[in-house]
């Protein structure tokens, strides 16, 4: 299976804060990792070092074999080829749904306006959008419409690999089924995709590996069911049962 992602040794300080100590793993084509852990982990540092967001201390990320953290890289033509969905959906409140998803087909990818609108509407029909709000500006959509149509914006690229950061984390509980499913659906049509999240049931279902970050370190990973219902951690163990019972 063709290598799409390999982080290796990344490391990142904030002043006298080391959010991220040296971490490590790979993204294979068509697989689904998940990253989860306790907040101020580094879960997202991670995710903002991977797009080149931010700029890690030191450490490589390997896009296809190319590495893009060294200065010689054109930063904006390998971020072309990660999407990525963030907390709080970051829509143009100006652009309408189609407007949102169809604009970096048009301006980045230099698509034609028929091209860009075909490629938008596939990938707002694809998360479930209907046509009837193709028409509407975030402020008048659910915020699960608003992060189903991030998504379908990143998909519109045609990017090697989506990052998610905590997709779901600022939606109303009856919400995020919603977007889980289309990301279930992406997952199980095969699109690479590197996750965090709290959504342990969502992990179990569809992910390759779950890998547990805390204090910038990866301290255990595996398959979903290793991890979940028999970690090796006590550290795992404690923060999965503080989960279920805020669940419950």
């Amino acid at each position: 299976m063709k290598e799409v992602l390999r982080v290796v040794d990344l490391k990142k300080s904030y002043h006298k804060n080391e959010v991220l100590k040296g971490v490590s793993f790979s993204v294979d084509e068509g697989e689904t990792k998940v990253i989860i852990g306790p907040s101020g982990g580094g879960k997202s540092t991670l995710l903002y070092c991977i797009n080149m967001l931010q700029r890690p201390d030191s450490g490589e990320v390997y896009l296809d074999g190319e590495e893009i953290t060294k200065g010689k890289v054109r930063v904006n033509e390998a971020r072309q080829k990660i999407g990525f969905v963030f907390q709080h959906f970051n829509l143009f409140l100006h652009l309408n749904a189609l407007d949102n998803v169809r604009v970096g087909p048009l301006k980045v990818r230099k698509m034609s306006l028929d091209e860009a609108t075909q490629t938008a509407v596939a990938a707002l029909k694809l998360v479930g959008i209907s046509e009837d709000l193709w028409s509407h500006y975030p402020a008048q959509l659910s915020g699960g419409q608003q992060q189903r149509i991030a998504i379908a914006r990143a998909i519109a690229m045609n990017p090697r690999i989506i990052l998610f950061d905590e997709p779901t984390s600022a939606l109303d509980v009856e919400l995020i089924g919603e977007v889980l499913k289309a990301m279930k659906d992406l997952a199980y049509g095969g699109m690479t995709m590197l996750v965090v999240t709290h959504e342990l049931e969502f992990a179990m279902e569809v992910a390759n590996e779950i890998m547990f970050l805390e204090n910038g370190v990866i301290i255990e990973k595996g398959p979903p069911r290793e991890v979940i219902m028999n970690p090796k951690s006590e550290r795992i163990k404690r923060f999965l049962g503080r989960i279920h019972k805020e669940e419950s």
